[in-house]
C-alpha cells in the first residue's frame, strides 16, 4: 500500500480531487493507494497554490515522491515545493506523470516502498551473543526498530534442544558428499536444532554465535547456516546482527540473500573476501570441507558464479552504507590461507581507498550481478547515505 495525499489550493473543487485520484489509479492501476495517512510517501500535486499544505505534512530525515503534470499550474507549485524542501535538507523527487520513463521510474520506486514495508514486524533470532570481536557490528535495535520495523530477540544456547537427539537428514547426504557422512550428519542435525528455534519463535531470520558450538560441541553451524540461505531463510554466524540485518534488507530488495564474508586483503583496487557459509546456490560449483579456523565440523567450499558482484555493508546505527559494484578476477581455492570459500575481487581504485580508509566493518555482503543502483535507491528512501 503506497501512502499519498493530494496537494490543491485551498476550497479547492471536489471535481480536483476526483480527477487526481482518476489519474493516479489509471497510471498506476498495480498499486493501492492510502489517501489518509499521515506521513505520506507520495504528494501528488494537482494545482498551484497547494505549497503551504505540501511542506505543513513534511519532515526532515523522510524521502518524498513529488508529482506533478501539466494542469492547473501544477508543475509551478511543485518546484516551489522541490526548492523548499532542497533548502531544508529534506530528500525526494519531482516526476512527470505524463512521462512514460517517469512512470516508470516511480513503478520501481513504489515497488521497493512496499517491499521494504514487508520487513515490518518480522523478527531476528540472535542465538548466543554477538562473537566478542564483533565490535562495530552490534546494531542499534532502536534505529533498526525505528526504519525496518525490525525486532531482534536473544536465546540462550542452552534453550537450544541438542542436536544430537535428532536424526540425520538423509537430504544433507545427497547434497552435501563428504568423506566424512557423520559429519554432514550432525550438520544436519545442528540445522534442525536450529530450525526447531525458529519455528517455536516464530522467527524470520536468525545469526549465530558459532565459535561456542565449536568449542563445546565440536560441531560447526557453517553447513547448516548455508543450507538456510540457499533455502530462502536468512542466517549469519558469528552472531553478527549488522550483516544479517542487511542480509534481510537485500533479501527484499533484490530477492536474493547474499554471501556474509569477511574482508582477507584489500590492495589497490583489488580485495580479498572469504567465509564458510556460502549459501551454494550462489555458488557455480562446491564441496564440503572443515571450518577453517578450527578444522572441525562441516563447511562450504566453493567458487561464486558468474564475474560481476555488488558489495554491501551498513554501518551499527544505520545512517551510512557502502555500495559498489565488482569484477571477480580470481576464485581461489587455498585450504590454507582463508575460509573456504574465497574470491578476489577488482573495483574503481576510489571505491577500495574508501573501503580502506573508512570502512563500516568486516563483514561484508556479497550478490552475484550489478545491483547497484537498486541498493542506493532504496537506501535513499530510508535515509541511510549510500556512498
Amino acid at each position: 500500500m503506497i501512502s499519498a495525499r493530494f496537494s490543491a489550493f485551498k476550497n479547492a473543487p471536489e471535481k480536483i480531487f476526483s480527477e487526481g485520484y482518476t489519474k493516479l489509479t489509471r497510471y498506476f492501476s498495480e498499486f493501492g493507494f492510502d489517501l489518509k495517512a499521515s506521513d505520506p510517501h507520495l504528494f501528488f500535486i494537482l494545482s498551484g497554490g497547494s505549497e503551504l499544505f505540501a511542506i505543513e505534512q513534511m519532515s526532515e530525515g523522510n524521502f518524498y515522491l513529488l508529482l506533478a503534470s501539466g494542469e492547473n499550474n501544477s508543475w509551478a507549485a511543485a518546484t516551489e515545493i522541490k526548492a523548499w524542501m532542497d533548502e531544508h535538507r529534506i530528500d525526494g523527487m519531482l516526476f512527470d506523470l505524463e512521462n512514460y520513463n517517469d512512470l516508470a521510474k516511480i513503478k520501481n520506486i513504489f515497488t521497493l516502498i512496499e517491499a521494504l514495508a514487508g520487513l515490518q514486524g518480522k523478527s531476528i533470532g540472535l542465538i548466543g551473543e554477538p562473537s566478542e570481536w564483533l565490535v562495530a557490528s552490534d546494531v542499534d535495535l532502536k534505529a533498526l526498530k525505528a526504519r525496518f520495523g525490525l525486532s531482534i530477540q536473544k536465546i540462550k544456547w542452552t534453550d537450544v534442544p541438542d542436536y544430537k537427539i535428532f536424526e540425520p537428514d538423509l537430504r544433507f547426504a545427497d547434497k552435501y558428499p563428504f568423506h566424512n557422512k557423520q559429519s554432514v550428519g550432525d550438520a544436519s542435525k545442528v540445522k534442525q536444532a536450529l530450525q526447531f528455534i525458529i519455528h517455536k519463535n516464530k522467527f524470520d531470520a536468525i545469526t549465530v554465535e558459532c565459535f561456542s558450538l565449536v568449542q563445546e560441541k565440536g560441531v560447526t553451524a557453517c553447513l547448516a547456516l548455508s543450507d538456510f540461505n540457499d533455502q530462502g531463510t536468512a542466517a549469519g554466524c558469528e552472531g553478527d546482527l549488522t550483516s544479517i540485518s542487511g542480509m534481510m534488507f537485500l533479501k527484499a530488495v533484490t530477492g536474493i540473500i547474499p554471501w556474509m564474508a569477511n574482508l582477507v586483503k584489500i590492495s589497490n583496487d583489488r580485495v580479498r573476501f572469504a567465509h564458510c557459509t556460502a549459501p551454494v546456490n550462489l555458488l557455480e560449483q562446491y564441496r564440503v570441507d572443515t571450518h577453517f579456523e578450527t578444522g572441525k565440523g562441516t563447511a562450504v567450499a566453493g567458487k561464486f558464479s558468474g564475474e560481476i558482484i555488488t558489495l554491501f555493508r551498513w554501518n551499527r546505527i544505520l545512517t551510512r552504507a557502502f555500495v559498489a559494484k565488482g569484477k571477480i578476477t580470481e576464485k581461489i581455492q587455498s585450504p590454507d590461507q582463508a575460509c573456504r570459500t574465497m574470491i578476489e575481487a577488482c573495483f574503481d581504485p576510489e571505491k577500495t581507498s574508501h573501503l580502506k580508509n573508512n570502512p563500516l566493518g568486516n563483514h561484508h555482503l556479497i550478490l552475484p550481478g550489478d545491483h547497484t543502483a537498486q541498493i542506493q535507491l532504496a537506501c535513499r528512501l530510508k535515509g541511510i547515505l549510500a556512498e
